[in-house]
């Protein structure tokens, strides 16, 4: 009997190929550990590379500390109250220092902490040279506590800049009595000194009459002293608000020159606290002491309201 394959009415069906990249079934690929390992090196390179490296540190010290780049100029432009030490010195640039280690933003900003200095450029320059720019403040005012105190020099911001050399043209402005302020303090607003600057500036155009100075007491009130030696009560200016009524004030004073001459000697004081009614004091007009009278007795200083 013979037996025959039974074939089926469909195609063989294609094996699936075993990709190449896949793993086998049960084994886990790897990669050697020689493969994994970094390249050697030899001895003598790494001995090279050592001495570059020290030779490379030896250099850097050398230019630094040695004489090569050492700084042997200075150069300091715009200074007027400060001294060429002074700038170097804080600048940091005493003693002996190489120009590769001069930090110029560093250097600027030690400068911009000096008060008197307003802005400032710090530039080093091969081989061996800087160059300092500065900007001074400059005074506008002599400030003194009281009667008595040392003058010193303010900026327009109305900060202590130091002592004061000369007074000259500059405003002078009488504080309270006290202690003398610090190089770097702030006795006046700024926006007061500004309006100060500008009444004594524009009192002469004003009624024809020059400010010798202004007084600002402990209450806050200003007043105003004409080099003929008459005054001007302006009242209490410690807040923006009454920092304005400055110019209506000034707007009195020029409204009343008209009756009241600023030439004269027996003129005492004008008072414009209030603008709309200004009051003028005469010395001729005083009441005189009534004979056999007890002298008064000395008041204690007013109390600020």
């Amino acid at each position: 009997m013979r037996f025959r394959r039974r074939r089926s009415t469909f195609g063989a069906r294609p094996r699936r190929e075993l990709e190449q990249t896949e793993p086998l079934k049960g084994q886990v690929w790897t990669r050697s550990e020689q493969a994994l390992r970094e390249p050697g090196v030899h001895w003598a390179w790494r001995g090279v590379a050592t001495a570059a490296a020290v030779v490379e540190c030896a250099l850097l010290a050398w230019l630094w500390f040695g004489p090569a780049l050492s700084v042997r100029a200075v150069y300091i432009e715009g200074t007027q109250h400060m001294t060429r030490a002074q700038v170097a010195r804080a600048a940091g640039l005493g003693g002996r220092t190489s120009v590769i280690s001069v930090d110029g933003e560093s250097a600027r900003q030690h400068l911009l902490n000096q008060t008197w200095v307003r802005t400032a450029s710090v530039d080093a320059q091969l081989p061996g040279s800087v160059v300092i720019r500065v900007s001074e403040w400059q005074p506008i005012a002599g400030y003194h506590a009281g009667k008595s105190g040392k003058l010193f020099f303010l900026s327009d911001q109305a900060v202590v800049l130091g002592l004061a050399t000369t007074e000259g043209t500059l405003v002078d402005v009488q504080g309270p009595a006290g202690a003398d302020p610090r190089i770097g303090d702030h006795p006046l607003d700024a926006q007061l000194l500004t309006a100060l600057v500008n009444i004594q500036r524009g009192l002469p155009g004003l009624i024809g009459q020059q400010a010798a100075g202004f007084v600002f007491d402990s209450c806050g009130d200003l007043t105003l002293v004409a080099k003929r030696g008459w005054k001007v009560y302006f009242g209490r200016v410690l807040t923006p608000e009454e920092f304005t009524t400055l110019r209506d004030k000034l707007s009195a004073l020029k409204a009343i020159a008209g009756q009241v001459n600023y030439n004269s000697a027996d003129l005492e004081y004008v008072n414009v606290m209030n603008p709309a009614e200004a009051a003028v004091g005469y010395k001729s007009r005083e009441p005189a002491p009534t004979p056999g009278a007890p002298a008064p007795t000395p008041t204690p200083g007013a109390v600020c309201k």
